[in-house]
């Protein structure tokens, strides 16, 4: 799940395989789409998930790991890159986070989905791909696809994340949350097993983009960016939404003017309630944290870090809007990088001072005024617009902006 705190320096280029090491190569004809649908095995039932990695490209956390220890960002911390928080131990212990009283991002938004879902699926047309970004555990996305369902519309949703095993799991107990071996019979459920940029190659397909298109990222994962990197990356979906649509060189027609994003998107400021909301009593939130030392561990090929030397800060910075997950040793740490003994001009350790803090997730806050600010940066516009009752809460329908000055700005 790819949630309110799955940002990584560089989100967009990073693949995710959790333990390390290079991707098996993946071979074209997998690369297809599978409905969930009966075994031969009377009363079984498949769960399809597509591997849409990129095959050609390693991916390993290790270099992010090495040179966020060796540098300070832009606010004079050594980092960890987030994407080690969600390993497969990472996306349960998320799964309880969103279950604890104190976070309130959930709750809000599946108020607001029961209240809405039945106006949203009006607008969603027969046909659609509906493409969610981090899916998680799927409690949200299933209020939706029941008033789809309840509607009649035949459509294909696809639950894109980064571990395999987690989306056979959650995509096996929304078969059984919603009656079983039934299933629904006009929604057709996928998973996709990849990262952001994989999902972006998949849906921009000829054979996907000449369908409607609907891309979803609810639980404020979008909060995971800071506002400008936020508006590039709403900006690119948008491009690739719009990319058949300008590119006079496909032949396939293209449904990019019924395509759509629903965005979900936390704006509360009440440093107290957000705080909690980071930090619950229970300490779901610490040993969630905490697990991305035994994901860096993982990557590295050995033990760099011991979890019991390490604590968690959470703060609350009111000048950026954001809440920030720290990493702090309990005593001078000295963290090895074994392969570097082969490069004499590297260093081969970094000793993080105890109490030192070391960044590894920001929750950023947009009001609507920062909002306003973010759709007119990305080239979206409002259709739609749910919020909760004090306001800080908003799931926004977003549409297109297909003038020809906005199709020049995204192709430039």
């Amino acid at each position: 799940m790819l949630a309110e705190l799955s940002v990584a320096p560089n989100p967009l280029i990073l693949d995710a395989s959790p333990g390390g090491g290079r991707p098996e190569k993946v071979p074209s004809e997998t690369q297809v789409n599978v409905f969930v649908q009966p075994s031969t095995d009377e009363g079984r039932y498949e769960i399809d998930v597509i591997d849409i990695r990129d095959g050609q490209q390693s991916f390993n956390l290790a270099p992010a790991i090495r040179s966020g220890l060796q540098h300070r960002n832009e606010h004079g911390h050594r980092t960890l890159p987030s994407l080690l928080l969600w390993d497969e131990r990472g996306l349960k212990l998320f799964e309880e986070i969103t279950y604890t009283p104190e976070y309130y991002l959930t709750n809000t938004e599946i108020a607001l989905l029961e209240a809405h879902s039945r106006e949203i699926a009006r607008q969603i047309e027969p046909g659609t791909i509906l493409l969610e970004l981090g899916s998680g555990n799927l409690r949200k996305i299933r209020i939706l696809l029941q008033a789809v369902e309840a509607l009649g519309k035949r459509l294909d949703y696809y639950a894109l994340d980064l571990d395999r095993r987690e989306l056979e799991r959650t995509l096996g107990q929304l078969r059984a949350d919603v009656g079983g071996r039934g299933f629904f019979r006009h929604v057709r459920c996928h998973g996709l097993h990849g990262t952001y940029d994989d999902g972006q190659v998949w849906i921009a397909r000829p054979e996907n983009a000449r369908r409607p298109r609907c891309v979803l990222s609810l639980g404020s994962t979008l909060g995971s960016f800071a506002p400008a990197e936020a508006a590039a990356f709403l900006k690119t979906w948008a491009g690739t939404l719009l990319h058949t649509n300008t590119n006079k060189a496909s032949s396939a027609p293209s449904s990019s003017s019924s395509s759509q994003i629903l965005l979900g998107l936390d704006g509360c400021t009440d440093a107290g309630r957000v705080f909690a909301a980071y930090n619950d009593r229970a300490g779901t939130n610490r040993a969630f944290i905490l697990n991305a030392l035994d994901g860096a561990n993982a990557y590295l090929g050995y033990e760099a870090f011991r979890a019991r030397d390490w604590t968690v800060r959470g703060e609350w910075d009111a000048r950026a809007k954001r809440h920030v997950q720290y990493l702090v040793p309990l005593r001078d740490a000295q963290v090895t990088f074994l392969h570097a003994r082969q490069h004499r001009h590297q260093h081969q350790s970094v000793t993080v001072k105890a109490g030192e803090k070391v960044e590894l997730a920001s929750s950023y806050k947009f009001d609507d005024a920062d909002r306003a600010r973010l759709w007119a940066e990305s080239g979206l516009r409002v259709a739609r617009q749910f919020s909760s009752k004090d306001g800080s809460y908003g799931l926004s329908s977003l549409s297109l902006i297909t003038t020809a000055t906005n199709i020049s700005h995204f192709l430039d």
